[in-house]
């Protein structure tokens, strides 16, 4: 353990503090199959649907969530920065299948282990189990709530308010930010078409 944890800490700008709970000595033994997993931009690394064998802990990059539909149409709805778990909702509310698609937008440095293992980790931590717990909810009930100012605001509104997000992510100290979109990747992330998003001018 104490390995993988300086070989972690000899990464670049790896955000690892919100984990060091999970490097106490008593999950020494449970911690024995993890593994450090780098993954180059643009690889689907978790599949909607699929079942859950393992949690992968976010310590560097951009991961986004892509929601797709028996059209074929695919719908990105969120985007994930380190430090991030995913398929620890899942184990929390004992769900055996990914329940969206992730993909990494830029080269990401995962920590990797098995879900039981990590579930056990929860259940012998109260302290780490409720600071997870606490910022699932924390997420859900905000998520909860901008769906539904998205029900009252008008389509071009809409799309103001997701340049506004998109800045937030990328845009550093406050400063003047330039987001390359192209229209059509703008009309999968909201729902629109190119024709609504020309209309707004952007």
């Amino acid at each position: 353990m104490d390995k993988i944890l300086r070989e972690i800490t000899k990464i670049p700008k790896v955000e690892i503090d919100e984990f060091m709970e999970l490097f106490q000595e008593s999950n020494t033994e449970l911690l024995e199959k993890c593994k450090i997993v780098t993954v180059k931009p643009e690889i689907r690394f978790v599949v909607s649907g699929e079942e859950i064998s393992r949690v992968w802990i976010l310590l560097k990059g951009t991961v986004k969530a892509l929601e797709e539909f028996k059209t074929g149409e695919t719908f990105i709805f969120k985007r994930f920065t380190a430090p991030e778990v995913f398929g620890e909702m899942e184990a929390l509310a004992d769900i055996d299948r990914y329940v969206a698609t992730l993909i990494t937008e830029t080269q990401c440095v995962f920590l990797n282990l098995p879900v039981e293992k990590y579930k056990k980790i929860l259940e012998n931590n109260p302290k780490y189990l409720y600071k997870r717990t606490k910022l699932i909810l924390k997420r859900v009930l905000d998520e909860k709530k901008h769906m539904r100012t998205f029900l009252m605001v008008k389509s071009i509104d809409r799309i103001k308010i997701y340049l506004v997000q998109q800045y937030r992510l990328y845009a550093k100290s406050n400063t003047t930010c330039v987001l390359k979109i192209p229209r059509q990747q703008i009309g999968e992330e909201t729902g629109y078409s190119v024709k609504t998003i020309n209309r707004g001018r952007i």
